[in-house]
């Protein structure tokens, strides 16, 4: 009780610091105008971050503009400083562990439990798996964010809710830019994109048009961690009056990536940059061959968004495919053709005073894979002992009303119903295949009820109450999971963003800070079976009945007389058995409980921060808390600080460039491990180094 007292006292502090300093005016909070030259397809990003204003609960815009001061690769380069995203690379490529308030906790790779969205179309599987590598920050132009339940306007209750990347278009971002990175490891990077549009003055359809492509090699800090891609991303819009609109979105993905596996402690520490150990019988190592262990990856997408507008109401269609086919040399030989198809129906009604939305959300997906024994060289070496085709469907169906109870005051309801059916149906010569089948239908309905209050048109708080819902994923093996249920359970947040200035605009900072607990039934987590609780192997996926995570999301942006910025971003998580049979109330594992990231720029030139020249450049370092590694609490990772460095100069309109250092003090550490039920207090090779001292440059021009 002290602790959510203490909690309580924080977010009330400041909001009685926003009433403070705000300004007293306040503006319609659900009002986006729209404008003869501006996509209603593809909204930019000012209207994206008012829209987020409307949102109860953990919700945030990251500019990708601000993150192109440094480099630019993974997903952490990307999303590091986003409020309530825990992430960190795993080998130096677009592979990441990352989770948003503990979602796919007992997955230490790929990953579900968010919906990934490339411009608000899905690029998961239709069961929920996703791979990062099928999409592109480079090519975006912000990232919405929306923690939690917060994400069902894109059909998602999950527990960590949607990542949408979104894409300039030739209306918003006109122009051609060209950027080249290089640094350690072997690492370069090109990446081009160029935009445009249809004279206004025409009379007649509005044509606009974004294309992008990029190509990135490194050799990695480890050995067999090479990673070779191609990816290619555009849009096209035709606005045929301002009340209609289509846009076309395409994307095509070649991904090559060696998987360089876990260390032992002792490896860690003697030698971080080496390739997994492990040797078989006959000599072979199978992380140490460059064509066994690994990921490779073809994937292409077509989706399409309509928009029309007739009066107060707002129709929106949806539709996509995605095509995707996975080479996966591991113990076995697993390949893998998927093929998704989905879309959106959405009504939409604004006045003065509410916003009403309807919406259908149809997904279908089949995959067809084959697991077949490896000769651990990246070759076949029998028959399919696996022979499977996975099918899943979904449909979701919201209605969400937002109400102006005052001029300062927004009321937000929502009730979603979800349908979720999960098939296998394996023919491979295994024992075991045929028992791997099943076919099981899941549903619920999930109410949210949330408030806003306007303390001035810049500062906010909210609070919302939320049941989560989210489907097992099938695997990628064919294999059935022992979890058949369903994980739900409620979240409760409440929370402050907004920002201040005192003196003049100098002085300025904005917060955006979020306190939730989500009481969860059935989460997936490993688990020992009942009749042997301390196993050290044979655990296995289950739905945990109880479990509890609770955590601060916090991030803020401080301007010193418009030379100095500070930018931080403090993740607290608190993931908890809730009186297990087995593990009582342990901590569960996976996650540092305290992730702090920060960094501090001094800005030469003018007091215009956008002027030209402008030189920035400024220390970051990084902290981690020590982690729990098991479900038993025996073997904790090492906490670990890092530090790093950054300078960079818009030179003028059109060049800039950017100098990256990290990891300074080449410290020795693991940026995640795997985890399991019960380790006995020594984890074997269980750990993913961190990258060590390396250095990147950067230059970019803009036509």
């Amino acid at each position: 009780m002290k602790t959510h007292k203490n909690k309580f006292i924080v977010l009330v502090f400041i909001a009685i610091q926003s009433i403070a300093i705000a300004k007293e005016n306040t503006t319609p909070i659900i009002e986006i105008k729209e404008l003869a030259n501006k996509s209603s397809t593809q909204l930019d990003i000012n209207d994206a971050q008012a829209l987020i204003k409307t949102i109860p609960g953990g919700a945030s815009i990251t500019d990708l503009e601000d993150v192109r001061k440094g480099r630019q690769s993974t997903w952490k380069d990307s999303l590091g400083y986003s409020p309530g995203v825990y992430i960190q690379d795993r080998f130096g490529s677009e592979e990441a562990r990352v989770s948003i308030r503990g979602s796919a906790l007992s997955r230490t790779y790929h990953s579900f439990g968010i919906k990934i969205l490339q411009d608000g179309v899905p690029i998961n599987y239709a069961d929920g798996f996703f791979d990062m590598q099928t999409v592109d920050p480079n090519a975006s132009r912000y990232a919405e964010v929306l923690r939690g339940p917060n994400a069902s306007i894109y059909g998602a209750t999950t527990l960590g809710g949607a990542i949408n990347f979104v894409t300039p278009t030739g209306l918003s971002s006109p122009g051609t830019r060209i950027r080249a990175e290089a640094g350690s490891f072997a690492y370069r990077k090109i990446f081009a994109s160029t935009a445009g549009s249809s004279d206004f003055e025409d009379g007649g359809n509005i044509y606009d048009y974004y294309l992008a492509g990029s190509t990135t090699f490194q050799n990695g800090f480890r050995d067999h961690a090479e990673m070779d891609n191609q990816k290619i991303i555009g849009n096209v819009g035709i606005k045929i009056s301002n009340d209609l609109e289509t846009r076309f979105y395409l994307s095509a993905v070649r991904s090559r990536s060696q998987l360089p596996g876990y260390l032992t402690k002792a490896e860690l520490e003697s030698d971080p940059s080496q390739a997994n150990s492990t040797i078989t019988s006959s000599g072979i190592y199978p992380y140490r061959n460059k064509d066994n262990r690994r990921r490779d990856v073809d994937s292409q997408r077509i989706s399409n968004r309509t928009t029309y507008t007739s009066g107060n109401n707002t129709y929106e269609f949806a539709m996509y495919a995605m095509n995707y086919e996975l080479w996966h040399p591991i113990d076995s030989i697993v390949e893998q053709h998927a093929q998704t198809y989905g879309g959106h129906l959405k009504f939409t009604n604004v006045t003065d005073k509410n916003k009403l939305t309807l919406a259908y959300l149809p997904s279908y997906g089949t995959t067809d894979g084959t697991s077949k024994p490896s000769d651990n060289m990246g070759h076949i070496a029998g028959a399919a002992t696996s022979d499977y085709t996975q099918t899943s469907t979904n449909h979701s169906f919201l209605i969400e009303d937002k109400y102006n109870l005052t001029s300062k005051t927004l009321l937000v309801a929502a009730l979603q119903y979800d349908s979720a059916r999960r098939k296998v149906s394996d023919i491979g010569s295994a024992s075991t295949s045929i028992a791997n089948n099943f076919n099981r239908l899941y549903n619920q309905w999930s109410p949210r009820v949330g408030l806003i209050y306007n303390i001035s048109s810049d500062n906010q708080i909210f609070g919302s109450i939320s049941r989560n819902f989210e489907a097992p994923i099938i695997g990628t093996a064919g294999t059935s999971t022992t979890a058949r249920s369903a994980q739900s359970g409620v979240t409760y947040e409440i929370g402050s963003r907004g920002q201040a200035q005192w003196g003049d605009v100098a002085q300025k900072i904005k917060w955006d800070l979020t306190l939730f607990r989500a009481n969860l039934k059935n989460e997936f987590q490993t688990m020992c079976p009942i009749n042997n609780p301390n196993c050290t192997s044979g655990a296995s996926t289950i739905n945990v009945p109880n479990t509890i995570h609770q955590g601060i999301e916090f991030a803020g942006q401080a301007f010193v007389n418009n030379h100095l910025e500070v930018k931080t971003a403090l993740l607290y998580s608190d993931f908890k058995f809730d009186d297990n049979e087995i593990y009582r109330n342990n901590k569960m594992p996976g996650f540092a409980p305290v992730l702090l990231r920060a960094e501090m720029l001094y800005h030469s030139g003018s007091d215009d921060r956008n002027s030209y020249p402008n030189f920035y450049a400024g220390p970051k370092i990084e902290y981690a808390s020590r982690a729990p590694m098991d479900n038993t609490n025996s073997l904790y990772n090492d906490p670990f600080t890092i530090f790093g460095f950054k300078a960079g100069q818009n030179i003028d309109k059109t060049w800039s460039w950017f100098l990256d250092v990290r990891n300074i003090a080449d410290k020795k550490y693991a940026a995640t491990t795997n985890i399991s039920s019960n380790y006995s207090g020594s984890g074997g090779a269980a750990y993913y180094p961190g990258d060590g001292r390396s250095a990147y440059m950067g230059i970019e021009a803009k036509f």
